[in-house]
């Protein structure tokens, strides 16, 4: 009988023990979910350039005030991700009170005319926004007809995956001045500068090095006083510099 109530008194113990502990981790939790201190007190926004601070935080449905606990960072972050110019996004709590958004941008390399409007689009040729010519300072790809879906879909034609990565090798300090990229039915490719100035690069190869020399020749003649009609660059061992009258 001893060995009974030495049995029953250990259970009322070890039910005594589980209810304290649920109590504590009931205490617990009423803290983290109430507790003022767990309230989001700043949203910090890291890596964006094209979109504001603001417009993110919006998206993200996040706001300051809410339970650090209760903000749902994976929604938070597919609706981020949905904007046609963010190509990463990354959401993560600093405790107490504070939610980072890294994100990185798709970079807009050039214009393209859809719809009877130009779109930006990155190296990748996705549809990012709206755009303007001269007004981005971005170089308008023309030659071929193209397909837009819609912002932040690829948009597809003929040629366009050649004048995207011709804009890409091309040298930072050429692309600048350029006002359009222009390829032909029969793949060869040919630039416009912002003067006016023709450079037919021909065929896409080595579309760096005809870049920097096209670059070297501007200087040079510009240096001279000189106007050119057009370099062709077609047979890189053997430029043409056509100069105008």
């Amino acid at each position: 009988m001893q060995g009974v109530a030495r049995t029953g008194g250990k259970k009322r113990v070890i039910l005594w023990q589980s209810l304290f502990f649920i109590f504590i981790l009931l205490m617990a939790a009423y803290v983290l979910f109430k507790s003022p201190v767990f309230n989001i007190g700043k949203i910090i926004v890291q890596g964006n350039n094209l979109l504001t601070a603001g417009e993110i935080v919006r998206v993200s449905g996040i706001v300051t005030g809410m339970n650090i606990f209760q903000a749902d960072l994976k929604t938070a972050a597919g609706r981020i991700r949905s904007l046609p110019v963010i190509k990463e996004v990354k959401v993560d709590r600093r405790f107490p009170g504070t939610v980072l958004i890294e994100v990185t941008e798709r970079v807009p390399v050039a214009l393209v005319v859809t719809g009877g409007r130009f779109v930006e689009l990155d190296a990748e040729g996705y549809y990012l926004r709206e755009g303007s010519a001269g007004a981005t300072g971005l170089p308008v790809i023309t030659g071929m007809r193209v397909q837009a879906a819609g912002p932040g879909r690829p948009v597809k034609g003929a040629g366009i995956d050649t004048a995207l990565r011709v804009v890409r090798e091309l040298p930072g300090a050429l692309r600048s001045v350029l006002s359009e990229v222009h390829v032909g039915g029969d793949g060869r490719v040919t630039l416009y500068t912002l003067e006016g100035i023709e450079c037919r690069l021909g065929l896409p190869g080595d579309v760096y090095q005809k870049g920097n020399y096209f670059l070297q020749v501007l200087k040079e003649l510009k240096e001279k006083g000189k106007n050119i009609e057009y370099v062709d660059f077609s047979i890189l061992s053997s430029p043409v510099v056509k100069y105008r009258n």
